[in-house]
């Protein structure tokens, strides 16, 4: 009995927090977006050297096999 009432409440308290705004008051300074773009930019960067990475080996052997063969 004491749990369902809990849980009841959590929903009520939650809806309630949910459903009033409120405005949020907070200055995001230069420093932060900057940082933020630039890792955003990393992760990209990262990525694509990783795929290329990947592909850059496999194609490599395959056309110095290639080369082998005509020769």
């Amino acid at each position: 009995m004491i749990a369902k009432n809990n849980k009841n409440l959590f929903y009520f308290f939650l809806l309630v927090f949910i459903t009033i705004e409120e405005p949020l008051l907070a200055y995001i300074g230069p420093g932060l977006a900057l940082g933020t773009v630039l890792i955003s930019l990393a992760l990209i960067l990262v990525l694509i050297f990783v795929i290329i990475a990947i592909l850059y080996y496999p194609i490599k052997k395959a056309l110095t096999k290639y080369k082998n063969k005509i020769k």
